[in-house]
């Protein structure tokens, strides 16, 4: 019992690192790229979605949906939100993804 603890606990001290790593480089990734309509909080930018004449919806209201079409959506776009697929490497997308469920559940 004691090694099964000892091992998770090894394993959760190489994991976090890396996790609080690519949370950062999401927060930067989305700062530059996603804020701008998405708010900083995730709650949407009322101003940006009058300009453009949509609807923005908080990120939360897409934390349920499966990780492969979020991916889909960051890399081709949806109107009018442009793909990243050519400008963010995918080490950048699955940070971005990352940071933005974590923002989405807070």
């Amino acid at each position: 019992m004691w090694a099964t603890s000892i091992a998770i606990l090894a394993l959760l001290a190489l994991v976090s690192p890396a996790a609080a790593a690519d949370l950062e480089l999401g927060k930067k990734v989305y700062g530059q790229k996603c804020a701008s309509c998405h708010g900083p909080d995730g709650k949407g930018n009322a101003k940006m979605a009058t300009a453009l004449k949509v609807e923005i919806k908080p990120l939360a209201a897409s934390a349920s949906k499966p990780e492969a079409e979020l991916r889909k959506v960051l890399e081709e776009g949806k109107k009018p939100m442009p793909g990243y697929a050519k400008t963010l490497s995918p080490a950048e997308m699955d940070a971005v993804l990352a940071y933005t469920k974590d923002l989405a559940s807070k």
